[in-house]
């Protein structure tokens, strides 16, 4: 009896915490990728089926955290498409809630593109990651190098210039 409150307690808690990360997006981030994550064209590139490759690597886990956290700027590629928008910086959010939204955007966005041994960011890794403030240009910096690490596979998400 005991194991089975446990497994309804932590059900319970997964479902908090998806539904937190979705109110987090609703509030946040809709207005500019929209609320399904398709992003709006030439602007605001799309969230959907597009950024679950990235935390293959660990120095893709490290820009999701900076990006929202310290915002971009500049012009990019996504999925055939070109973008020249600014991501703001959401400082404000806590390191729970940039975990809960990044958790949010992968599993119900991209969720076929993770890796098979995907582990949830968490607070503490968040906090981690965004201990040192970093300037758009130095996350677009990150980005380009990252969409290098992965070419070709997402040779389609490189920066332009």
């Amino acid at each position: 009896m005991g194991g089975l409150i446990v497994v309804l307690l932590l059900a319970g808690t997964s479902g908090a915490v998806a539904a937190a990360g979705s109110n987090i997006f609703m509030t946040n981030c809709a207005m500019c990728h929209q609320p399904g994550g398709q992003g709006v064209p030439g602007v605001y590139p799309p969230l959907k089926d597009s950024v679950g490759r990235y935390v293959g690597v660990p120095a893709g886990r490290t820009y999701l955290a900076h990006v929202v956290s310290f915002g971009m700027t500049g012009t990019l590629s996504s999925q055939g498409q070109t973008y020249n928008g600014f991501m703001q910086p959401w400082m404000q959010l806590s390191d729970a809630d940039i975990a809960e939204v990044l958790n949010h955007v992968l599993l119900d966005f991209n969720a076929s593109l993770l890796p098979k041994d995907f582990v949830q960011f968490t607070a503490e890794e968040v906090n981690r990651l965004r201990a040192k403030a970093l300037t758009v240009a130095e996350v677009r910096s990150e980005r380009e190098a990252l969409m290098k690490l992965l070419a070709p596979a997402t040779a389609d998400d490189a920066p332009r210039r």
